[in-house]
């Protein structure tokens, strides 16, 4: 897909390119399908714990496909999922949680236990209702689990996106690109279930320990650009694939970012380049027949960050947002 206001000499009518840290990064408008920008965001790559969002889109597909209730059905926790690395939920073996309180798990502190724990209780369905994506003999519910994500891969046209495991541990075969995964942010936030989940900032409920007493879990959300007008999607970082952040940036009306940075120079730079990126889109929008429709006093309050949701102040009635 061609960039906008792209020519053979260079922007037209855009504001100055981005310098930034990212390996590779990609702007993309959810509402339009467009890629605005980007630097080498069809070369794949390891994303880390962006892959929970695909774990999380699989896991609400199925939730939808077989009509599951998500407050009465319960998630147990194994010890091979408490025994995973990395980022955790401090999950404990025989940890009871509601699928809903398990999806809170995985996508705010970023668990592998809570990943690995959905992807188990997941791929059991999917062996028990015959509807695996894999064949394979004797049932394997991980990796039942893992094919339905790359059949939701294919499913989204993520033509350059494999997935090995639920989590994003190291693995040379769990890559994406930036455009692929600003495609999946995007599919991801139409789901109303998912939107909920990653907005919030920090999450409390009660679920019970192994003797059937019930046990308290807090967790905060690993995405600090929530509080700066930002209403998700996913941070990730591992050796391999670096310091990484998927965010959605929905302005009012009609402004749907999803912006993409993969392998950046230090944890810190994904804060700042988001908001670089995201600047720069606004601005990018401002010079195109988008802006002109709306008027200066919207155009410019789309632009500021920091008034972006005071839709009151709005000439048109407000419209609804997936976060």
């Amino acid at each position: 897909m061609e960039r906008k206001g792209k020519s053979a000499s260079g922007p037209v009518n855009a504001p100055p390119m981005l310098l930034l840290s990212a390996r590779s990064w990609a702007i993309y408008n959810a509402d339009t399908g467009e890629l605005m920008d980007g630097k080498l965001e069809r070369e794949r790559r390891e994303i880390a714990s962006i892959t929970k969002t695909m774990t999380a889109y699989t896991a609400i597909g199925i939730v939808t496909r077989l009509d599951i209730n998500v407050h009465a059905s319960k998630v147990e926790t194994s010890f091979e999922a408490t025994n995973m690395c990395g980022t955790s939920a401090e999950l404990a073996e025989g940890d009871v949680l509601s699928i809903w309180d398990m999806l809170h798990a995985m996508l705010l502190p970023s668990g592998n236990d809570a990943a690995y724990a959905l992807a188990e209780y997941f791929g059991v369905l999917l062996d028990e209702m015959g509807i695996s994506a894999t064949k394979s003999k004797p049932s394997n519910p991980m990796r039942a689990f893992v094919a339905e994500m790359n059949k939701n891969a294919k499913s989204l046209g993520l033509s350059n996106t494999t997935f090995a495991n639920p989590h994003g541990l190291q693995n040379s075969m769990n890559k994406s690109t930036a455009y692929d995964v600003a495609k999946l942010s995007a599919a991801c936030m139409r789901l109303p279930m998912f939107a909920e989940v990653v907005k919030k900032q920090r999450y409390v409920c009660v679920g019970q320990d192994m003797f059937d007493k019930q046990k308290r879990f807090s967790w905060e959300n690993t995405n600090k650009l929530l509080a700066k007008g930002f209403c998700g999607v996913k941070t990730g970082i591992t050796p391999a694939a670096g310091p990484c952040l998927a965010c959605c940036f929905q302005g009012s009306p009609g402004v749907n970012l999803v912006l993409v940075v993969l392998a950046c120079k230090t944890m810190e730079h994904r804060w700042d380049e988001i908001v670089q990126m995201r600047d720069w889109a606004l601005l990018q929008l401002r010079g195109s027949d988008f802006y002109p429709r709306l008027g200066k006093k919207k155009a410019l309050m789309l632009m500021d960050g920091e008034k972006v949701r005071r839709e009151e102040e709005l000439d048109s009635p407000p419209v609804k947002r997936l976060c």
